[in-house]
């Protein structure tokens, strides 16, 4: 009964006014143990230039199950996560307390689950209890679902569920654009040139090694260092590519259509 009453309360909240935290803040650091006992740090991700989507939600959520429904995260983090161009990581916080096992995979009433959140989910997932709960009162969470995009500047923008994969990868390259100001200057000029089929690097010999990758991951060219500051790719398939572009300081990341 006290936990009816608990779901009870949490879905007037979901149909509340909400008050999350804002665009423009810096986003809280936590550290958590994901549903397989591997431990994540959010700073770490970012601190490695990696844009973290965080996803706060509830195992008894309708809104909440069909978002998950549409794969948007799924499919963002299957292109661009570890085994695709490991530009982002996907960390989705389950909200409900004292939830069990039964919860994740879908067996229970509506009021406790809405169906296997476990399977087929690729990216990390974390059941969040105590001593660990304080991570929603930092991200004022007072509904859900709520996806946030966290730039490696540890910049908190909020997602709108109704964001397909596209335009959740676009705000992703908007924090490599926010970013790479001053590493760009370093670098000097960064353009692809469409006659020769060159990339050009004016301050090439800074940089320590290039990756060209299709937009699934396909890594295609890799360059160790440069001994000019172009590099031929005239003999690739005309398509967007992107440009891993690393540096002792710092990597860039930036795509480019191949003509």
């Amino acid at each position: 009964m006290l936990k009816k009453l608990l779901i009870a309360f949490s879905l007037l909240l979901h149909f509340g006014v909400y008050a999350q935290l804002a665009d423009g803040s810096t986003a809280p650091d936590f550290t958590l143990t994901d549903y397989n006992g591997i431990e994540h740090n959010l700073y770490s991700y970012l601190d490695a230039d990696i844009t973290v989507i965080v996803e706060i939600f509830a195992a008894h959520c309708p809104n909440c199950w069909a978002y998950h429904q549409t794969h948007t995260l799924k499919n963002l983090y299957n292109t661009y996560g570890p085994d695709g161009t490991n530009e982002v990581m996907v960390l989705t916080l389950e909200h409900d307390q004292w939830n069990g096992h039964d919860a994740f995979i879908g067996v229970g009433p509506a009021w406790v689950t809405q169906g296997n959140w476990l399977e087929g989910t690729p990216f990390p997932i974390f059941n969040v209890e105590d001593p660990d709960r304080g991570v929603f009162d930092d991200y004022n969470v007072v509904g859900y679902p709520v996806v946030y995009k966290i730039c490696p500047n540890k910049i908190v923008e909020r997602i709108s569920t109704s964001a397909t994969t596209q335009q959740i990868y676009e705000k992703v390259q908007a924090c490599q654009l926010a970013l790479s100001i001053n590493e760009i200057t370093d670098l000097g000029d960064v353009y692809y040139d469409a006659k020769t089929g060159n990339l050009n690097i004016s301050a090439y010999e800074k940089v320590r090694s290039i990756r060209v990758m299709t937009v699934t991951g396909q890594i295609v060219r890799t360059t160790i260092a440069m001994v000019s500051n172009e590099i031929h790719l005239g003999y690739l398939q005309s398509g967007i590519y992107l440009f891993e572009i690393r540096t002792d300081n710092t990597t860039l990341v930036r795509k480019f259509y191949l003509d």
